[in-house]
């Protein structure tokens, strides 16, 4: 095989109180990426194409990936990455994830090398650290599994795939907002030391939104989908934040947080939720504090190692 393509679809991280823990892929928007053996003798064996930014494979999500794997594995190859994006980067929609994940399972499927759900996960997770600075497994394992995502551990890799209700899709607001690295600056947000008390609050939102989720339950995704100690930390990069939660609970979704870093605002949305409220009220909202936005409505997206 000379060439061998994959896609990967966006994703939200944390849910609210699951930070570096829980994510969910959803088919808003996908990165796809093409591998094949190129036949120069390249300088590092990658070199990127396309919507590729940065260039340097070192410094980009999928280049970094890419090494980390044909280093692993021994492959003296050097190999093309041609890179349509589709996920746009900066608004925590697990940009830098879904290109690090396409890039390791178009790899994996141009050397036919069998690789597992959580080796295509542990190459991805260090492709992250060219976008902030650390390697975090939530987005990829998202990308990589489908669906809703439990990252059970780093290490070893252990990501557990749970079903969840099939009467819940979700809502996106998108505002037009950009933080200059931001991604880094939301991790250096999070708190290294928590009371008991934030603790013990978010392990019951935690397991209320995980339970909501499975059963179909929306007051227990509408109590659980909350933080008391990342997002709060995150809020004041987002004073649009609170007010959009606000529209979205009061027209009925099941739940709200923001996605990922921010600064979109992913809300869970069954038949009893007011979608076109919600799309009305956000963009004129938004639009007032000179704000544009996009909306999107998905559902939940399969992975790399299942399409």
């Amino acid at each position: 095989m000379e060439s061998a393509e994959a896609i990967a679809y966006s994703s939200t991280a944390n849910l609210g109180p699951g930070f570096d823990i829980l994510a969910i892929a959803h088919n808003a928007f996908h990165d796809r990426i093409t591998a094949s053996i190129s036949d120069t003798n390249i300088e590092g064996g990658i070199r990127l194409h396309g919507m590729a930014e940065p260039l340097d494979p070192l410094r980009n999500t999928a280049g970094l990936a890419a090494y980390r794997l044909l280093k692993e594995m021994d492959i003296r190859d050097s190999i093309d990455l041609h890179i349509m994006k589709g996920v746009p980067a900066g608004y925590g929609l697990g940009s830098s994830g879904a290109s690090a994940a396409a890039s390791v399972a178009a790899i994996d499927r141009l050397f036919n090398l069998g690789l597992s759900p959580e080796k295509k996960v542990e190459f991805s997770m260090a492709g992250e650290v060219a976008s902030s600075g650390t390697p975090h497994a939530d987005n990829v394992a998202a990308s990589i599994y489908g669906g809703f995502v439990v990252v059970e551990s780093i290490s070893p890799i252990k990501v557990r795939r749970i079903r969840i209700s099939e009467e819940f899709s979700f809502i996106t607001i998108i505002p037009d907002f950009r933080i200059h690295d931001k991604t880094r600056i939301a991790r250096r947000l999070v708190p290294q030391a928590v009371s008991i008390q934030k603790y013990v609050e978010n392990a019951r939102y935690i397991a209320e939104l995980t339970s909501g989720l499975i059963t179909g339950d929306r007051e227990l995704v509408r109590s659980g989908m909350n933080d008391a100690i990342v997002e709060e930390a995150r809020k004041p990069l987002f004073p649009f934040y609170d007010a959009v939660k606000r529209i979205m609970i009061r027209n009925n979704a099941a739940g709200a947080c923001l996605s990922g870093a921010g600064p979109s605002i992913m809300g869970v949305v069954d038949r009893d939720t007011n979608v076109r409220g919600i799309r009305k009220e956000a963009a004129e909202y938004l639009k007032s504090i000179g704000i544009e936005s996009n909306i999107v409505i998905s559902n939940l997206a399969g992975g790399t190692s299942s399409d």
